[in-house]
C-alpha cells in the first residue's frame, strides 16, 4: 500500500498576536515569527489509516525562523515509525518539507493579511525509502493564506493551493482549508478546522479540533484530533493526532 501521506501530519506567532492556523492544525496562516526571531515546533503525529496502517512522527521538528517582518524560513524533518501493513514496524527519518513563507498584506493596514507559502517535499534518505517508510517522488506546493480577526473574540484562516505531486501512480491534488478560532480560556484558544483534498477519483475532507494552551511566555502547548471523511480508500485516515509544545524567542 502507499505510505499515509506525510504532508497531513506535518508545519505563529503573528502581529496580530492571534494563531488561527499552523500546528497543530493542517492548515497554515499568513503568521510569521518577526524579524530574528525562531519558532520551533516539536511534536508527536500518529496516523492512522483505514488498512490498519500506522505512522507516528515523533519528533517531528519544524522549525521555523523570520527573516524580516514578512518572511518565514521553514524547515520540518520528522522521525517516522510506521506498521501495521503487513512489513512489520520500521523507523527512519521520514520526507523533508522546506518552504519559504511571503506575507504581502498585513491586517494592520487592510483589514486581514495575505500570504504565499511554496514548500517542496521529498525524502532525504534511500534507506528509507527502501523500507518503506517515505515514498518514492516528491512534490511542490503553492498556495495562498488569509487570516483575519471577525470580532466577539473569533478569528479565522483559510488556505487554497496546488499540490504538484511527482510519484508513481499519484495525481496532482487541490488543497484547501479553513479555521475558526477563539479565546476558550485564559491563555487557551480553541480551533476548528475544515480541511479539503482532491484529485481526479478521490476527494478527502479531514475534520480536525486542537487548541494553543500557552504554558508560558515563550512555550505554548499545541493539540489537535481529527479524522477523515470522503472516498473510501486503504490511506483514508481513521484518525489524526497531534500533540506538541511550541517555544518561540
Amino acid at each position: 500500500m502507499k505510505n499515509i501521506p506525510l504532508f497531513l501530519i506535518g508545519t505563529l506567532m503573528t502581529s496580530a498576536a492571534l494563531a488561527q492556523g499552523g500546528p497543530p492544525m493542517v492548515t497554515d496562516d499568513p503568521g510569521t515569527p518577526g524579524d530574528g526571531h525562531w519558532e520551533i515546533n516539536i511534536g508527536a503525529i500518529h496516523a492512522h489509516a483505514r488498512s490498519g496502517a500506522r505512522e507516528l512522527a515523533a519528533p517531528d521538528a519544524d522549525i521555523n525562523y523570520g527573516w524580516g517582518e514578512h518572511i518565514q524560513l521553514k524547515a520540518d524533518i520528522p522521525w517516522v515509525t510506521v506498521g501495521g501493513d503487513g512489513m512489520g514496524t520500521r523507523s527512519g527519518l521520514g520526507d523533508g518539507d522546506f518552504g519559504v513563507k511571503w506575507r504581502f498584506v498585513d491586517e494592520e493596514t487592510a483589514g486581514y493579511s495575505l500570504s504565499t507559502y511554496p514548500q517542496y517535499t521529498r525524502n532525504l534518505l534511500g534507506s528509507s525509502n527502501r523500507r518503506g517508510i517515505t515514498s518514492k517522488g516528491h512534490s511542490f506546493f503553492l498556495p495562498v493564506e488569509l487570516s483575519a480577526d471577525i470580532g466577539g473574540g473569533f478569528s479565522i484562516a483559510a488556505e487554497l493551493g496546488r499540490n504538484f505531486v511527482s510519484a508513481e501512480g499519484a495525481k496532482n491534488e487541490w488543497v484547501g482549508g479553513f479555521v475558526l478560532a477563539h479565546d476558550c480560556g485564559e491563555g487557551v484558544e480553541c480551533m476548528g478546522e475544515i480541511h479539503h483534498t482532491t484529485s481526479p477519483g478521490s476527494h478527502q475532507t479531514l475534520l480536525n479540533f486542537g487548541l494553543h494552551w500557552k504554558l508560558q511566555e515563550s512555550v505554548t502547548l499545541l493539540a489537535a484530533a481529527g479524522r477523515e471523511f470522503g472516498t473510501r480508500s486503504e490511506e483514508q485516515l481513521k484518525s489524526l493526532v497531534y500533540v506538541g509544545l511550541q517555544f518561540t524567542r
